[in-house]
């Protein structure tokens, strides 16, 4: 029996060490709200970021010295964050969350503090594309030439019947021939995304595109504008939607 005691005091405190570790790690020492949830936020391109500052009080009893906050993906971004939580005080954090598609995005946030404590913020959104049909050229660049110029339409739908055939208006002179819509990803309920659906389309002229020409595609309700061009310019630089701080 004696030869047991070594084996037991050992696992004593091991288990006292782990106790120990779990209450510095896991025991909560700031209080307030640790979840936001933005809920559905319309996305415009290429991204819209939505701010949220999360402000806790230090009830640990000690002054508390943050060492690092670290997101889980780069979606997610942080301000420059006090260091020193003085106890009873208070840690003000400004984050943001960047949606550029329809989709439920998650997203953590963990604090760790210089003892070894860790804290967990959560952020949460639902992006919607502003406009559920789309193009990859934008304009659309139509030589004079007899070369074809390429383009692809795509189209979101929150379930997986295939989109109607598109309508089309085109400028005087320009042609345009199509292929079969083609699903890149079916529609997810339990992710909140919907089916992608895309079409190439293929277009020619033999003549100089005229000022203020533009291509219409009509799919459903859904309607795009897009300008159509004999010569390539510079992209437009569009900015991103920013939403205040609540």
């Amino acid at each position: 029996m004696a030869k047991k005691k070594p084996i037991i005091i050992l696992s004593a405190v091991v288990l006292v060490s782990i106790v120990l570790v779990r209450a510095i790690w896991f025991t909560s020492v700031l209080v307030g709200e640790k979840t936001h949830d933005f809920g559905f936020i319309e996305v415009t391109p290429p991204k819209t970021v939505v701010n949220h500052t999360f402000t806790l009080t230090n009830k640990s009893g000690r002054d508390l010295v943050l060492v690092d906050v670290v997101p889980d993906c780069g979606c997610t971004t942080t301000e420059a964050y006090q260091e020193l939580v003085l106890d009873g005080e208070e840690l003000v954090l400004p984050v943001q969350l960047k949606l550029r598609q329809s989709q439920l995005r998650k997203s953590s946030i963990r604090l760790v503090f210089e003892d070894g404590t860790i804290e967990i913020l959560t952020l949460s959104a639902v992006g919607r594309l502003k406009d559920s049909l789309r193009i990859s050229t934008y304009p659309i660049v139509i030589k004079p030439n007899g070369h074809d110029s390429m383009a692809t339409i795509g189209l979101e739908q929150f379930d997986n019947s295939k989109p109607p055939l598109p309508e089309f208006t085109l400028p005087d002179g320009v042609t345009i021939s199509t292929q079969r819509w083609k699903i890149k990803n079916k529609y997810d309920a339990r992710q909140q995304t919907p089916a992608n659906w895309s079409m190439q389309l293929s277009f020619a002229t033999e003549k100089e595109i005229e000022d203020a020409s533009e291509l219409v595609v009509t799919v459903g309700d859904h309607t795009l504008r897009v300008p159509i061009v004999s010569e390539a310019k510079a992209p437009i630089e569009l900015p991103y939607t920013e939403f205040p701080l609540p």
